[in-house]
């Protein structure tokens, strides 16, 4: 008897809506600033995967009073869809670009700042059409750190701990879009240490 080998067709799961946003934060170190921290995290999401790519920036915090050891729950709505309430297919993730920013709040109008960074994300994408993901990426995160050094507020300016690229895998993906998935990304910078725990969600989790 001779066995004919089937072809496997990829999981469905992968293709799923999902939802991505950021659960908690925790300090592991507190900056330099003195007093408790009240740190802040400005994620901007980039959707390649269409024309025009469509870019949203989503404002978690400000989280006051925090302190080393402490963790705090985000309650705002996910960066992923763009219209932050619907669920989005995702499976590939270089259809996306995710840059987190987390800074410490001091007399900066935080919402000011989701504004600057937003539209500094919209001009870097349309002036970035034609360049490799990678340099894409780079020109990003270069904009969104002039961005958020704009005063929006004295005489004490928010400060910047870290801005980076949240580069999720297919597998994480995957993963989400069968049960609730995280995962962990660590700022450090301004003399300071934060994780922050990212949850993908598909809708049968």
């Amino acid at each position: 008897m001779v066995r004919v080998a089937v072809p496997v067709r990829p999981s469905t799961l992968t293709t799923l809506p999902v939802t991505i946003r950021l659960a908690w934060i925790r300090c592991e170190e507190e900056t330099d600033e003195v007093g408790s921290d009240e740190p802040y995290m400005l994620v901007t999401a980039v959707d390649l995967d269409q024309l025009v790519p469509g870019v949203e920036t989503v404002l978690y915090g400000p989280f006051g009073d925090v302190d080393q050891g402490e963790t705090h729950a985000a309650g705002s709505p996910p960066f992923w869809s763009l219209d932050n309430t619907s669920p989005k297919s995702l499976s590939d993730p270089n259809d996306v670009i995710f840059v987190g920013t987390m800074m410490e709040n001091d007399d900066g109008d935080p919402t000011a700042k989701r504004t600057l960074v937003k539209a500094a994300a919209v001009s870097s994408i349309g002036a970035s059409n034609g360049m490799s993901r990678a340099n894409r990426v780079r020109k990003l995160v270069a904009d969104i750190n002039g961005a958020v050094g704009i005063p929006t507020g004295a005489p004490n300016f928010d400060d910047r701990i870290k801005t980076q690229e949240l580069r999720f895998t297919r597998e994480d993906l995957r993963l989400g879009a069968i049960k609730s998935h995280v995962r962990d990304f660590h700022f450090r910078g301004d003399g300071g240490h934060y994780v922050a725990r990212f949850e993908i969600r598909g809708p049968n989790a």
